[in-house]
């Protein structure tokens, strides 16, 4: 096994956009500029927020690590450097400017999850009679069932609701690739190997230690905009949740609804209603009332991490391909397994950087994707057709998704599963092999990993803006395609949107949240070809026209390198999406066009970022968060 690594909620209320944001793609990338950027306060591209004083210097427990780089070269991070940062982070807890979370050192840590559907509640069904995977009313059959798809004669019917025999079909339009791709259905037992449980869930995890108290919730959607994530902040206070801070990490599932804005009947109109939007808020908010009320003592953390590249001889290409140059895939998949005192699961966190989109464009079933054949092992075991499966742990399991840009993505790689199945195009059973394989890993981490006795909780957050370059998001903006507040409308070149990162510490686990889709190299490097990890794959695609200046590539340390404990977590689509976020030395515009064409060899994810400044502003509040850690 390789390791590598109330007014407290309002204080973050001011920030906000997204990923994949083609409509037209059939997959996405994201990358970011690992650029060393002056800490401290910066013009335009990006500007920090004003900050409160800086904090009192303290010593963690932190201690010093060593870790090893991404070119195998040991690099020393020294916890308790004493230094202050140039700027404070906005917020943090243990002991924070905000207030209401002093420090309790003796405090045990306590956690609880909840689980709740987000399958939308309004619209109807249809039968691809033409089997032609596009819905035409004069081809296909509507099933005018209204809100509750409920018909007279159905179990259940008491009388007609919203829209029941009007002739229109409510749509649900899902997100991800084309426009104008409504949902015929619900995936269930009768599709793929696992099917029984699939649909869209919000999962969430709170934890508390002392008057520190945090959750994150993890939904399966596309991208789920800083916005929301501050209208939910301001409708905790009224259910009585004492919440410091609160992280709203999507999977970038795309086969669920649109809850970004992008994916609608056309170009701009919105496939993001109203009613879904409050009803996704509304059940976040429960789910993390649940999850206060199953708050229990943390008796047992089990933290450990495997290199998915080991098993199987085709290394990370029997599970994901990277379909932007160079090949660089984070081959770790991490898991963090928390008991209560009596020994009854409280939740198991995994970390991995995928797309959640096996299922491709052709697909008009909701579904979760393979993360649905993922949490399902982790929860209840795994089930072959022929070879034997592994007991599950109980319990919710909770999917993180990491850095997912470049892209990394299922689509078009021949999976092998234990029973000797392959599948290449897309399907369920694609999707339930590579969940229910990655779910074993994760099992396997756990098993493997270390017992953690007195883990200590530590958060903090930074809120800054960033440049919009892209012109097509400034028209979806100014459109009001995509719901943002933008900064310096009326000054061109000039306009700017709030976003947010944090820093959470539990324990020996350092998460960082990344607003949108970050390439895997800037957090792990891998410019020398250390990770490929995949037989017979190439650094550099042969036929590339337009290949990548190597020697510009940064060189390190990166992300992960900087950070400071034992397990390294990055949260893609943390509390924002923003879009892929590229190396700087590899962003490449046509030269007509730009924005809408792409250069020459594997520069889709320029259209769809909001510029080359992103990934500099990344490492720049990155390390922001990362010293203060420090401190």
């Amino acid at each position: 096994m390789k390791l590598r690594g109330s007014s407290r909620i309002l204080a973050l209320s001011s920030l906000t956009l997204g990923g994949c944001l083609d409509p037209t793609a059939g997959g996405d990338d994201a990358s970011a500029t690992a650029a060393t950027t002056t800490l401290g306060t910066t013009d335009s591209p990006g500007t920090a927020a004003p900050t409160s004083d800086p904090p009192t210097p303290t010593t963690t427990t932190t201690g010093t690590t060593t870790s090893p780089t991404s070119t195998g070269e040991p690099t020393t991070t020294d916890g308790t450097t004493g230094d202050l940062p140039p700027e404070p982070p906005d917020l943090w807890c243990p002991d924070g400017p905000q207030g209401g979370c002093a420090a309790q050192p003796d405090a045990p840590l306590e956690a609880g999850a909840a689980v709740l559907s987000i399958v939308p509640n309004c619209w109807e069904k249809w039968v691809d009679v033409d089997m032609d995977n596009e819905w035409k009313p004069q081809d296909d059959m509507l099933l005018d069932c209204g809100c509750d798809q409920k018909c007279p004669g159905d179990p259940g019917y008491t009388k007609p609701d919203a829209g029941e025999g009007d002739g229109e079909l409510q749509p649900l339009f899902m997100a991800g690739f084309g426009h104008d791709r409504p949902a015929y259905g619900v995936r269930d037992a009768a599709h793929g190997l696992v099917g029984a449980g699939d649909g869209l869930w919000a999962r969430a995890v709170a934890f508390r230690q002392g008057e520190s108290t945090l959750a994150i919730v993890a939904i399966d959607t596309v991208g789920y905009f800083n916005n929301d994530v501050e209208a939910i902040r301001e409708m905790l206070p009224e259910q009585d949740i004492d919440l410091d801070y609160l992280i709203v990490h999507a999977t970038h599932n795309h086969e669920g609804p649109d809850t970004m804005g992008l994916w609608g009947e056309d170009l701009f109109t919105s496939g993001y209603t109203p009613e879904y939007r409050q009803q996704v808020r509304e059940t976040i908010v429960e789910a993390i009332v649940g999850s206060f009320k199953d708050m229990r003592e943390v008796g047992s953390m089990r933290v450990g991490e495997v290199d998915v590249s080991t098993y199987h001889p085709k290394g990370m290409a029997n599970l994901l391909r990277d379909s932007r140059d160079p090949w660089i895939a984070d081959e770790t998949i991490s898991a963090a397994h928390l008991l209560d005192t009596e020994g009854m699961p409280i939740a198991t966190l995994v970390n991995y950087g995928c797309h959640p989109e096996t299922l491709a464009d052709d697909n008009y079933l909701v579904t979760s994707d393979f993360v649905h054949a993922l949490r399902r092992t982790v929860e209840t075991g795994s089930e072959w057709q022929t070879a034997e499966g592994k007991p599950g742990l109980g319990g919710p399991a909770i999917y993180i998704n990491g850095a997912v840009g470049g892209m990394m993505t299922t689509l078009g790689v021949n999976v092998e599963n234990p029973d000797g199945e392959t599948y290449q195009a897309s399907s369920f059973e694609k999707a339930d092999s590579v969940g229910q394989m990655l779910g074993e890993m994760a099992l396997d981490a756990v098993a493997m990993g270390e017992e953690i006795t007195g883990p200590a909780l530590r958060f903090a957050a930074k809120r800054f803006r960033a440049g919009v370059r892209n012109t097509n998001f400034k028209l979806f903006f100014d459109q009001k395609v995509l719901e943002r507040e933008v900064f310096n409308a009326d000054m061109p070149g000039k306009e700017e949107i709030e976003t947010e990162m944090a820093l959470v510490e539990l324990g020996p686990i350092q998460l960082l949240t990344v607003p949108g889709e970050l390439l895997p190299e800037l957090a792990i490097g891998g410019y020398d070809g250390s990770h490929v990890n995949a037989d017979g794959v190439p650094l550099i695609k042969p036929d590339n026209v337009n290949p990548p200046d190597l020697e510009a590539a940064p060189k390190g340390p990166y992300l992960e390198d900087r950070m400071g404990l034992t397990y390294r977590w990055i949260i893609g689509l943390g509390n924002d999406e923003l879009g892929y976020i590229i190396p700087e030395y590899d962003f490449q515009l046509a030269e007509t066009m730009p924005w809408i064409n792409e250069a020459e060899g594997n520069h889709y994810e320029e259209t769809n970022s909001l510029g080359p400044d992103m990934a500099g502003l990344v490492d720049q509040f990155a390390d922001l968060l990362i010293h203060w850690s420090k401190q």
